[in-house]
């Protein structure tokens, strides 16, 4: 099953949080798993707020970044050129950032579910209507009956 992943989601991949356990069932689970480009740039955001946060160690932090794996753990990035019109429509619509809408877009381009660690933004998307199907980390195990 092909599954659009963000970066709050991805970051779990590399370090030690709430959530861990159901982040990497996505690694092993046989899923498909893509995302827009800046999926990347996401990634290395957050390991820079968790290290000048104290949560992680710069040491840490520089690896996920330099060495970032992602690559290998996500089948294909899609282009946000491709993503970008459409994320600032869900954007505008929601009343979000429009970097969170790109994940909404390549969900929705993709006819895939969209995992996040972020349930208000879900939350948002599904009270704009906008057509996909968002499920919080915490019940990643949904994927299973789709």
């Amino acid at each position: 099953m092909i599954v659009v992943v963000e970066p709050g989601v991805a970051i779990k991949w590399f370090v030690e949080e709430p959530l861990r356990p159901q982040a990497r069932s996505l690694l092993v689970d046989k899923h498909e798993l893509i995302a827009p480009d800046i999926l990347i740039a996401g990634v290395a955001e957050l390991a820079w707020k968790k290290a000048t946060r104290g949560e992680i160690t710069a040491e840490q932090a520089e690896p996920i970044v330099r060495n970032i794996a992602l690559p290998s753990f996500v089948s294909a990035f899609v282009d946000s050129a491709r993503l970008r019109n459409r994320a600032l429509a869900i954007a505008l619509q929601c009343g979000r950032p429009v970097h969170d809408c790109f994940y909404a877009a390549c969900a929705e381009a993709a006819s895939a579910p969209l995992v996040s660690t972020d349930e208000t933004f879900l939350q948002a998307l599904k009270v704009e209507g906008i057509d996909l199907r968002g499920i919080p980390l915490a019940r990643v195990h949904e994927l299973a009956g789709m």
